[in-house]
């Protein structure tokens, strides 16, 4: 796929690790919602493991998201991308420097 010619209703999103997807405006606005819940999760400062764990979740679903209604970008093919995502690996400290105020994903598009 050339993703350059069809990326105008399109933003280009790296789930680190896990390569690039070409994500149309209307699905972004779905996975936004999933970012935002993720923002006001990690906006208690606490580390219990109910949080840990519905970070986790919500993470998890973001990224299943993105593979599933995105178009995956072959790997040969670098694109400059809009959003970057982390991985299921990142630790909550992490995940709090990306996910405040707009969060990974801005509310912009």
């Amino acid at each position: 796929m050339s993703a350059e010619n069809n990326n105008q209703q399109k933003k280009i999103v790296r789930i680190i690790g896990l390569g690039q997807f070409a994500i149309d405006n209307q699905d972004l606005k779905t996975i936004n919602e999933i970012d935002n819940q993720i923002v006001k999760l990690l906006e208690n400062q606490r580390n219990n493991e109910s949080i840990i764990f519905e970070f986790k979740k919500q993470l998890e679903i973001l990224v299943k998201d993105v593979q599933e209604k995105g178009i995956a970008i072959a790997s040969k093919e670098i694109l400059p991308s809009d959003i970057v995502l982390p991985n299921k690996d990142i630790t909550l400290e992490e995940a709090r420097i990306i996910f405040k105020g707009e969060g990974a994903i801005k509310d912009s598009f």
